[in-house]
């Protein structure tokens, strides 16, 4: 297992950073000098899953995206199955692969294991990150920093 501040093999720290912008930041600058993109890796140290919930899951909801994922699933099939573009053909097959998708949202909320009552969104988080490269591209990287574009403010 690999030290706190051990690179990984045969790779060399060059910056270190609190938050994951600075570091794209400064992966976009060594980029602005012409360094190569395949040899740049940014290391999260510390990682952790943070989950937010988003909003609150019901039925209600849950037929609600069926319709919405079945009537565009039923523009598609009319669209393909249909030599007329008429209204009076495709609003009857809207409808039905919307009542369709609903009832199949429903039937597999209602079947699920492990339900729960909110939507959320899982992200991973570093305490801090590193860029990394090769041991020998180091000078490239030096010279690429000082090639880049320095902002103006």
């Amino acid at each position: 297992m690999a030290k706190k501040s051990e690179a990984a093999p045969g790779a060399e720290i060059i910056a270190k950073f609190d938050n994951y912008d600075a570091a794209v930041e400064y992966v976009e600058k060594l980029l602005a000098g012409n360094f190569p993109v395949r040899q740049v890796a940014i290391v999260g140290r510390g990682v952790r899953t943070v989950e937010r919930t988003r909003g609150r899951i019901n039925y209600a909801r849950i037929a609600l995206t069926g319709a919405m994922n079945g009537a565009i699933l039923g523009l598609v099939w009319h669209s393909f199955t249909s030599a007329e573009a008429s209204v009076e053909g495709f609003a009857p097959t809207v409808v039905t692969f919307a009542g369709m998708g609903a009832l199949a949202n429903v039937v597999r909320f209602s079947l699920s294991r492990n339900k729960r009552s909110f939507v959320s969104q899982q992200q991973l988080v570093a305490d801090s990150y590193e860029i990394q490269i090769p041991r020998d591209l180091v000078s490239a990287a030096n010279e690429a920093m000082a090639k880049a574009p320095k902002a103006t403010n």
